[in-house]
């Protein structure tokens, strides 16, 4: 993947896992998905900003690794976050829901196509 794509869809992650926070803010949901979901946020915006130095830098096989990791560790995140939200069925509202598994998709995709 292009540096220029792999920000486009780092942007991407971090709009989606916006927009589960929000959701998870604004609706119903359990302590557990709310801290699944903060920690979401927060390993994006940290990833935004790890493509934005490695987009300053010409290092960027070594940073493409680091990049992959972390992409890595947010699927995990976002795993957490999904299990969260089937098991607290009922209490979480269908927008959180699908904010949830928007992010977790865009994750995982961007995963697939860094490898």
């Amino acid at each position: 993947m292009q540096a220029n794509q792999l920000k486009q869809r780092i942007d991407q992650i971090e709009e989606c896992a916006d927009d589960a926070k929000q959701a998870v803010s604004s609706g119903s949901a359990t302590p557990e998905l709310r801290q699944c979901v903060n920690d979401m946020h927060q390993q994006a915006r940290q990833l935004q900003q790890a493509c934005a130095n490695a987009g300053q830098q010409q290092q960027q096989m070594g940073q493409n690794s680091a990049l992959r990791q972390q992409v890595a560790q947010l699927e995990q995140t976002a795993d957490r976050a999904m299990q969260a939200c089937r098991q607290a069925g009922s209490q979480v509202d269908q927008q959180t829901q699908q904010a949830v598994q928007r992010a977790h998709q865009e994750i995982s995709s961007v995963k697939q196509q860094m490898q």
